[in-house]
């Protein structure tokens, strides 16, 4: 054997009995090497706020609604959490001087989350001096197939959001001279949760392929916003159904409502997934500085449910600072 073959094999012994050392302090708890393997599965799987996301990938729904003591409390806690950011939410816009507008917006108004979710929401708007526009009435009597995707995807297609269009028009030609009386001088580069200055073709995984475009301020429209404004703004924010997923900019809800009124500027800052404390956020951080003058904000029941915290750590824009408490825990240890 030549002295190089000799170097070689002791290189690849050493290299063995390295690997066999590490392999084996890694099954150690204790040891340094451990850690380091265990800290970063955890960095992968943890959101900032400590919840291990694959112990939690569970979403209840109908459960929230089932009748028992348990989901009766996890929907009492959800509720009164959705009421006190609903309530700072309106006070916060009504203190701005901008016309309110609250859209309840749903293809499935006879399941318990709706019908429940309606009840509740509508006294809310009642309470706190809040219009609230029922679109059920107008949808309710249409076939699935003619106002959305469906059987694909059960969000409005072009034809659905024309009928939600012309309802809201109704309210727009209403508060026509609606003005709002905040104006700012410090604002934010970015106004909405978008990705900036997209111009892409998606389908959502679903083969529905529609344009997505969004303006350099992270807004779903086609043009940026410019102060001081010279026109009356209309503010979109809400969840998938303002957002409009697999329709192009201009057949959107806001698209079609900025063609009927050009002299307006119709501005759309829904995001797929969010909920009340996201619009409060939302509105505080970025959205009161566009100043809109009228404002749709659409819901359904979906957005209580929705407060439950594992659906909050895949989609809320803050969900680092999401922590579940002692009757949301023990709600999920239920489900199956």
């Amino acid at each position: 054997m030549n002295k190089n073959a000799v170097k070689i094999l002791t290189a690849v012994l050493i290299l063995g009995v390295l690997g066999y050392f590490f392999y084996e302090k890694s099954k150690d708890k204790d040891s340094v090497v451990s850690s380091a393997v265990s800290s970063g599965e955890k960095a992968e799987d943890t959101a900032a706020g400590g919840i291990n996301l694959s112990d939690y990938d569970k979403i209840p729904r109908e459960e929230l609604y089932a009748d028992n003591e348990l989901a009766k409390k996890t929907l009492d806690e959800l509720k009164q959490r959705y009421k006190t950011d609903f309530e700072k939410l309106v006070k916060e816009m009504k203190a701005t001087g901008a016309k309110l507008v609250f859209c309840w917006i749903t293809t499935e108004p006879t399941i318990p989350m709706q019908k429940v979710g309606k009840e509740f929401i509508s006294n809310l708007c009642k309470e706190n001096g809040v219009d609230f526009i029922d679109f059920v009435p107008l949808i309710s009597n249409k076939k699935a197939e003619e106002i959305t995707f469906m059987p694909v995807d059960g969000h409005f297609n072009e034809n659905g959001a024309r009928i939600l269009t012309t309802e809201m028009a109704k309210y727009v030609k209403k508060y026509d001279n609606v003005k709002t009386t905040a104006t700012y001088t410090d604002r934010p580069k970015v106004f909405g949760d978008q990705d900036p200055n997209q111009n892409t073709i998606t389908d959502g995984g679903k083969n529905l392929p529609y344009k997505l475009v969004t303006n350099s301020q992270g807004l779903r429209m086609d043009y940026d916003l410019t102060f001081p404004k010279t026109k009356q703004r209309i503010l979109y924010i809400g969840d998938s159904a303002l957002f409009f997923p697999f329709l192009d900019n201009n057949k959107t809800g806001s698209g079609q409502l900025q063609a009927m009124f050009p002299n307006k500027e119709v501005i759309n800052a829904a995001k797929i997934g969010y909920s009340v404390d996201d619009y409060l956020s939302l509105w505080n951080d970025k959205l009161k500085y566009t100043e809109p003058d009228i404002i749709f904000l659409q819901s359904s029941g979906d957005d209580i449910a929705d407060l439950y915290f594992t659906h909050r750590i895949k989609y809320s824009r803050k969900a680092d600072e999401i922590k579940p408490t002692e009757t949301e825990l023990n709600l999920y240890k239920t489900l199956k």
